[in-house]
This record gives structure tokens, C-alpha cells and sequence, in this order.
């Protein structure tokens, strides 16, 4: 299966974000290949899987899902017109590319985290941001 609604989806969110496949594959724990495959159809992520590309991508989870269709990874080629996706959900709050590459990876892995692991990060800055007002 290649092409697929989906992985048209993935690859139009992961370029209007600005990102590489290893960028991505890299916030995902996963080996780029991996996610290339993601990308031209040959292999879909696990719902688990999803709900972090939507995360790193700053989307609504549904975006991806309505991109599958009825029913789960189906096998359906992509219409001829379902080169854009159909609404404007996919686009990004803030654009990633207008940042640094350093704070671009850093956002990329932390939108990976769950929200336990978020909440320490944002504790640990905080805790940081604290000792340097006090020096």
C-alpha cells in the first residue's frame, strides 16, 4: 500500500512543520527507515504511534484518523484530489522552521512526551529559571 491517505497527510504535516524524517523519527524513538515507510505507505504506526506524530505535529489526533478513513489502515488508494488535506486543522500554530534548530529538536521531543513526563520538564525549568533569578 503505498501513497495512502494517510502517509500523504504525514509527509504534508511533517514539511509544513519544517522537519526532517530523522527529526521526527529521532523524537519518536524509532529508526528513520521506519518512519519512511510511515511516509510512503508501506508500513502504518500504531495508535499509540499517532498520538504522538499529532503531538509532535501540534494537531488534533483526528486529523490523522479521518486521513485513514472508515475503517482501520484500509487499503484504499487516495482520491486524485486529496493532495492537500481538507480543512486548515493541520497547520501549525507557530510555524517550527521560524525558530532555532536547537529549540526546533527540543520541542519535537517534548511534544513526544507524555504528560507525567512534560510536567517534570516544565518542573525542572521552573526549579532552573528560579536559582538563576536568585544568583
Amino acid at each position: 500500500m503505498t501513497n495512502s491517505k494517510f502517509s500523504l497527510v504525514l509527509r504534508q504535516c511533517r514539511e509544513n512543520a519544517g522537519l526532517t524524517q530523522k527529526q521526527v523519527a529521532d523524537a519518536l524513538n524509532v529508526e528513520r527507515s521506519t518512519y519512511a515507510y510511515y511516509e510512503t505507505g508501506t508500513t502504518h504506526p500504531s495508535g499509540s504511534m499517532i498520538i504522538k506524530l499529532a503531538n509532535i505535529f501540534n494537531i488534533s489526533y483526528n486529523v490523522f484518523m479521518d486521513a485513514v478513513g472508515d475503517s482501520e489502515f484500509d487499503n484504499n488508494e487516495p482520491d486524485e484530489n486529496y493532495t492537500t488535506l481538507r480543512d486548515d486543522s493541520w497547520k501549525l500554530r507557530e510555524k517550527m522552521y521560524t525558530i532555532q534548530k536547537r529549540e526546533q529538536t527540543l520541542l519535537v521531543n517534548f511534544r513526544s512526551l507524555n504528560s507525567s513526563q512534560k510536567e517534570t520538564i516544565e518542573d525542572m525549568i521552573l526549579k532552573m529559571k528560579k536559582e538563576n533569578a536568585e544568583d
